[in-house]
């Protein structure tokens, strides 16, 4: 495709928001009343200082024929707060399809990280596949909780828990992204999040401890489909805490609801959200074989792919996880069709208490591990071990452990993210 992909500017944002109309039209933004609201929307979305730009891909007639918005976030990643960018809203007129516009797209989104010194990058997919092929990992998971209130424990003190307003915003930031500190994968807290806050897009209650919050949960109550006007479910959308108390007061409050919520709807990328329940079985009623009682709908959502080997290697903090005895050096073949330049050795050497990466030549000697770009980015998320990698055949590995990779390289606990982009 011959072109040019640029920032938007005010001029373009008209044009902008009907492409997005007829790219995703389960937003409902097809009437012109609704297409000019959004286009405001996307208006203030790139003047504030919020890390948010929006590109676009112009043909050598000079039409907008493709979207992207990146987001520039913090991330947690293994510890330390390093700059992550996420693409999103990905969009290609209904009259340019199959003419490479994505690719391009995605290509000038890498490309943008790499100048940036962003060594990793993130989305939401419409296709898992597609942007596999790409060079994506799969992310944590999230598991859906639909338990009964009183699954939760009530040992907690529930007349501690008030409710927040929206005055509230700086407490409730200040306390999300202390739980972002302590939680690898967490993204601090966003613009549009605080906008959602100050606009009580949702219900906030909170614990204090010395005058300090300590936990916060966001929450909305929603109708049962075709039931009556009692019943209902709660739908939590946040919950955070800084100290055990926090969580244990908010859990009370929830199991106190039984009066009036049916279901309480919880979605974590924490599995172990299961060991705090004391009847955890959702509302299926199904058995998998032979007698396991389905306790969450599970689904596969972020990508993370690493954008720059050498630089994501130095910034991932590894001297944190297992040091190994001795001064191993590893050979990596990483495969990368989408940005070729990455593709190619990389040794990986531990000299005085801390690891150096080097890409390197073809005669290197033998290679002790070859990698898709896809699964090294889930592998160094801490997504997957590459154990179980090796033991799938999505691997190789030679002349070391898996289980020495994985202490050395692997964060010890799966990434969690609560950030929507």
């Amino acid at each position: 495709m011959d072109g040019l992909i640029r920032v938007l500017e005010e001029k373009d944002f008209e044009a902008a928001a009907d492409l997005a109309s007829m790219a995703y039209p389960g937003m409902g933004i097809q009437s012109e009343e609704k297409k000019k609201e959004y286009e405001e929307r996307l208006k203030r979305e790139q003047r504030e200082e919020n890390g948010i730009l929006f590109y676009g891909s112009f043909n050598a007639k000079e039409e907008l024929v493709g979207i992207y918005r990146r987001s520039d976030f913090e991330c947690n990643i293994n510890g330390e707060f390093q700059r992550l960018f996420g693409i999103g809203m990905v969009a290609v007129h209904i009259l340019h399809k199959k003419e490479k516009v994505a690719f391009e797209l995605l290509n000038h989104f890498h490309q943008e990280a790499r100048k940036e010194n962003v060594a990793l990058v993130a989305l939401y997919p419409f296709s898992a596949s597609f942007y596999r092929k790409m060079g994506y990992g799969y992310g944590p998971l999230k598991y859906e909780f639909r338990i009964k209130p009183g699954a939760l424990n009530s040992n907690g003190q529930k007349d501690l828990v008030e409710l927040l307003s929206p005055t509230d915003v700086e407490e409730i930031t200040v306390l999300y992204n202390h739980f972002a500190q302590m939680h690898h994968g967490m993204i601090k807290r966003t613009w549009s999040e605080r906008q959602h806050i100050k606009n009580a897009a949702s219900r906030y209650v909170g614990v204090r401890e010395d005058g300090k919050l300590i936990g916060a949960l966001a929450f909305s109550l929603q109708p049962v489909k075709d039931s009556h006007f009692l019943h209902q479910n709660m739908m939590i959308h946040e919950w955070v805490w800084s100290s055990q108390k926090g969580f244990k007061q908010l859990e009370a409050w929830v199991h106190s609801q039984q009066d009036q919520v049916d279901r309480i709807i919880y979605g974590t990328n924490n599995p172990a959200f299961v060991y705090s329940l004391n009847n955890p079985p959702n509302d299926s009623n199904h058995l998998i074989p032979s007698v396991y009682h389905e306790v969450a709908t599970t689904g596969s959502g972020l990508m993370y792919r690493i954008s720059d080997i050498p630089l994501f290697f130095k910034q991932m903090h590894f001297q944190a996880l297992r040091k190994p005895a001795g001064q191993p050096e590893i050979i990596v073949k990483v495969e990368d069709t989408f940005i070729e330049e990455q593709s190619g050795f990389y040794k990986l050497s531990f000299l005085g208490g801390e690891w150096d990466i080097e890409k390197v030549g073809e005669n290197i000697g033998q290679v002790n591990i070859e990698i898709g770009i896809q699964d090294l980015s889930a592998w160094w998320m801490g997504c997957v071990s590459i154990k179980d990698l090796d033991s799938y055949g999505e691997v190789v590995v030679k002349g070391c452990s898996p289980e020495d990779l994985d202490d050395w390289f692997k964060p010890r606990k799966a990434p969690i993210c609560m950030t929507n982009f």
